[in-house]
C-alpha cells in the first residue's frame, strides 16, 4: 500500500519534470508525461520501502533524448529567441558535430592554437584600412607596403600599437564587458574577415613591385632619365674639342638619323630654359637663339643661367644667361701616328682653366 507522503513525492516529482520541460509546447509536454504519476505509483507499490524517486532533471533529459528532442533552452515555449542566442546555439551545435570526428577535432584544436596569429593579422588589416585616412604613405613610396613601413614612424607607431593591444585583449576575452562592446567586437571581426583577402592581395602586389623595381640596373635607370644621360645621370651641357686638342667654341650635333642631339627631355616643351635644372640651385642651360630662328638645343656649349640668380621670372632669368667656361683649356690631341716630341707631349697635356678664355667662350 502506498502512503500519502509517497503520493506527494510523486506529484512533486512530476511537477519538477514538467518545469524542466517548460521550454516545449504544452501539448508535447502532456504527451511525454502522460501516465507518469500512475507508472511511478505502480513502481512504488511493487518496490515498497525500497522505492526511490529519480532525479527530476536527469529524468527530463532522458525523456528528451528518447523522444529525439533538443536539449533544454532557457527561452520558454512560444517566446522569440534573440538572433545572437541563435548564432551561439548554432555555433555550439556545429562545434559538437565537428568534435565527433577525431580528425576534424584535431584540425579544430590546431586552428584554436593559431588564434594569436589571427589577433595580429586583425590589427594589421585594420591598420591598412585606417592608415590612409591619416597620412599618404611612407615618403615617396606608395601601396600597401608604404603604409606598413609607415608603422615604423609616428603616428603609425601609435596607431599600430593601439590596434594590436585592442585586438589581443579582445582575443583574450577582455575589454568587452557590455553587450554593446561585444557587439562592436563581433562587427569589427566580421568586417576584418571580409577585408583580409583584399589586404593580403595588396601586400603581395606591393612586395612584388618592390622586388621588380629593385631589379632594375643602371641601364634601366638611365632609360627613364629625361633627355640625354650618362650612367643614369642627366647631362647638363656638352663641350667639344678638335683633333688638335683645342676647344671648339660652337658645334652642332646630330644623331645617326640626322635628328638634333639635345640634352633636354621631351617634357621640356617650348620652355626657354631646361626645366630639369631650373630651380635646382645650379646652372640652368638655355638654347641658342638668333633673330628670326627657332631655339636650337643642339648647338653646344649651351649658354647657362648662373647658379643663385633665380628670380622665378622666365624673361629676366634667361636674360642673365652667359656662355659657360670650358672645363679644360686644351686636351690631348688626336694621335696622328707620328711619335710626338717631349715638348709637344707636355704641351698637349690637359690643364684646368683658372678663368674663361676667348677660345672657351661661345659667340
Amino acid at each position: 500500500m502506498i502512503t500519502t507522503p509517497v503520493h506527494d513525492d510523486i506529484r512533486a516529482f512530476a511537477a519538477a519534470v514538467r518545469r524542466y520541460l517548460d521550454d516545449l509546447p504544452v501539448e508535447e509536454v502532456d504527451d511525454l508525461l502522460d501516465g507518469l504519476e500512475a507508472d511511478l505509483s505502480d513502481q512504488a507499490a511493487e518496490a515498497g520501502q525500497g522505492f526511490t524517486i529519480p532525479d527530476a532533471a536527469t529524468y527530463a533529459a532522458e525523456l528528451r533524448a528518447a523522444a529525439g528532442l533538443p536539449e533544454r533552452s532557457d527561452t520558454p515555449a512560444g517566446e522569440r529567441v534573440p538572433i545572437l542566442r541563435r548564432i551561439a546555439d548554432l555555433r555550439t551545435s556545429i562545434d559538437t558535430q565537428i568534435r565527433r570526428n577525431p580528425a576534424a577535432e584535431w584540425l579544430l584544436e590546431l586552428a584554436a592554437s593559431l588564434r594569436p596569429i589571427w589577433w595580429v593579422l586583425r590589427a594589421v588589416v585594420l591598420y591598412l584600412f585606417i592608415g590612409p585616412f591619416f597620412w599618404s604613405g611612407y615618403g615617396s613610396m606608395s601601396g600597401v607596403v608604404a603604409y606598413l613601413l609607415g608603422a615604423l614612424q609616428f603616428p603609425g607607431i601609435v596607431l599600430m600599437t593601439a590596434l594590436l593591444l585592442l585586438s589581443v585583449q579582445w582575443g583574450r576575452g577582455r575589454w568587452a564587458p557590455t553587450p554593446i562592446m561585444r557587439g562592436i567586437r563581433t562587427a569589427v571581426t566580421v568586417v576584418t574577415l571580409l577585408l583580409t583577402p583584399f589586404a593580403l592581395v595588396g601586400i603581395a602586389g606591393s612586395v612584388q613591385s618592390l622586388v621588380w623595381d629593385s631589379s632594375y640596373n643602371d641601364h634601366a635607370a638611365a632609360s627613364i632619365t629625361p633627355g640625354l644621360a650618362l650612367d643614369g645621370q642627366r647631362i647638363r651641357n656638352i663641350y667639344a674639342f678638335g683633333t688638335d686638342g683645342n676647344a671648339i667654341p660652337m658645334v652642332q650635333l646630330f644623331d645617326q638619323d640626322g635628328r638634333p642631339l639635345t640634352t633636354i627631355g621631351s617634357d621640356n616643351g617650348s620652355a626657354p630654359f631646361d626645366n630639369y635644372f631650373y630651380g635646382g640651385g645650379g646652372p640652368v642651360p638655355v638654347p641658342y637663339t638668333a633673330p628670326g630662328a627657332a631655339d636650337a638645343w643642339n648647338i653646344y656649349p649651351l649658354r647657362e643661367i648662373p647658379a643663385g640668380v633665380m628670380s622665378w621670372d622666365a624673361v629676366e632669368d634667361v636674360a642673365k644667361a652667359k656662355a659657360p667656361t670650358f672645363p679644360f683649356l686644351r686636351v690631348q690631341p688626336v694621335p696622328t701616328g707620328e711619335a710626338p716630341t717631349g715638348a709637344a707631349t707636355a704641351e698637349a697635356t690637359p690643364q684646368p682653366s683658372p678663368s674663361p678664355t676667348d677660345a672657351a667662350v661661345a659667340p
